[in-house]
């Protein structure tokens, strides 16, 4: 299965919509997860100036996503606008779209779910930054989640802490294990995705009352107490109020999307989850490289972008300060010479001759010995972990 198959159920799924299809897909599989990023605006953009130079009434997002830049989503769905009629961009949902792609969903005129869609939080996580506190064992940055910190000033608030006075120590005291730029840095976020959200409610061709924006954004970013909580379609209409989902079993479409998704979930081995640490051990190796994993896709009827990450995975040794290699062991090869040419040498020829053959073998035999002991030497060390260097990541178009 690939391109071939993946375009008939997009030709499909434009016959029956009568618009342009464009997928956004990106991966979640385990330990290989890409997400909804600013250098696919541009290229989504190409797609839909190809159709037609771009004259298209109606236009239909795929996506499949866990979510993303927080800054992309008011990108992209004004761009879309700037590409169909008043009321025609629509955003098909088969299965996930999470955080970021769940905002981009609010600013389309309809929602198209199977029974499997989900939708989820859009309240904001800080997954690294230069304040983020770090894991004392690994020394990788831990998140900083906002629903942590309204968790605990919840809890806080429980446990009989109302006074400003105990708000304020309390704070102080979250400020002594969570660096303050850290903390501003989620809430800066969690308003500006608000204000997003509300934005692209807002410019919906039958947009919601401003109180029912309000509920909307207000029960997304912070009363869903799990940002693992996903949302079904009948919970986005009755709970949220999001009246624009409609159900693709209703419009004949449900299998044909479940389909596509079942391609680029085969594309993406959505479900083999990415080891390579394992793989280093069961072969015992000390590192391996993969090279060309596709980790995100742009694809329309007349042309697919594929995102695509190498990465080389190495063992980390508890390397000691000094080193001292034992060399005692190493024999070096006699020098023999006939006694007819040994009498025939002048002396100082013959010490010159010795001496080469001496320095030759002695500095190969040398450099052999320091690679074997360096290679032995190092797999005797005790291991800390692993190390992962990603490298050559971009995009390549496929007419």
């Amino acid at each position: 299965m690939g391109r071939q198959e993946r375009l008939a159920l997009i030709n499909e799924i434009e016959k029956a919509r009568g618009s342009t299809v464009i997928a956004y897909v990106t991966s979640d599989r385990a330990n290989l997860v890409a997400g909804i990023m600013g250098d696919a605006v541009s290229i989504i953009h190409e797609h839909i100036m190809g159709t037609s130079h771009g004259e298209s009434p109606k236009l239909d997002l795929f996506v499949y996503s866990r979510g993303g830049d927080s800054d992309v989503p008011w990108t992209l769905v004004s761009m879309f606008r700037q590409y169909c009629q008043k009321g025609s961009f629509s955003v098909l949902v088969p299965y996930r779209a999470h955080s970021a792609a769940t905002v981009i969903c609010l600013g389309a005129d309809e929602i198209v779910m199977t029974r499997k869609g989900e939708l989820g939080p859009i309240d904001a996580t800080i997954v690294r930054g230069p304040y983020n506190p770090t894991d004392k064992q690994t020394s990788n940055p831990l998140p900083v989640s906002v629903e942590d910190v309204n968790g605990y000033f919840s809890l806080l608030e429980h446990v009989g802490c109302a006074r400003p006075e105990e708000k304020m120590q309390g704070f102080e005291q979250l400020g002594g294990k969570v660096h303050p730029l850290a903390l501003g840095a989620v809430y800066r976020r969690l308003e500006e995705t608000k204000l997003v959200g509300l934005r692209l409610l807002s410019t919906r061709a039958e947009p919601f009352s401003e109180e029912e924006n309000q509920e909307i954004i207000k029960k997304l970013s912070s009363e869903v107490y799990s940002h693992r909580h996903v949302i079904n379609p009948t919970e986005a209409v009755k709970y949220l109020g999001l009246k624009h989902v409609k159900e693709a079993e209703s419009l004949g479409l449900e299998n044909t999307l479940w389909s596509l998704f079942e391609e680029y979930r085969e594309l993406f081995e959505l479900e083999s989850p990415f080891r390579p640490e394992e793989h280093l051990v069961a072969n015992d190796l000390e590192e391996d490289t993969w090279e060309n994993l596709p980790v995100a896709c742009i694809e329309s009827s007349h042309r697919l972008d594929t995102c695509r990450n190498s990465m080389k995975v190495k063992r980390l040794r508890n390397v000691p300060p000094t080193v001292n290699l034992q060399l005692s062991d190493i024999h070096f090869p006699n020098v023999t010479l006939p006694d007819e040419t040994a009498a025939q040498m002048d002396p100082e020829a013959l010490r010159d001759l010795i001496s080469q053959t001496v320095q030759a073998t002695l500095q190969a035999t040398l450099n052999s010995a320091v690679e074997s002991a360096t290679k032995e030497l190092l797999r005797a060390l005790p291991q800390k972990g692993f190390e992962r260097v990603a490298f050559n990541s971009g995009w390549e178009t496929e007419v």
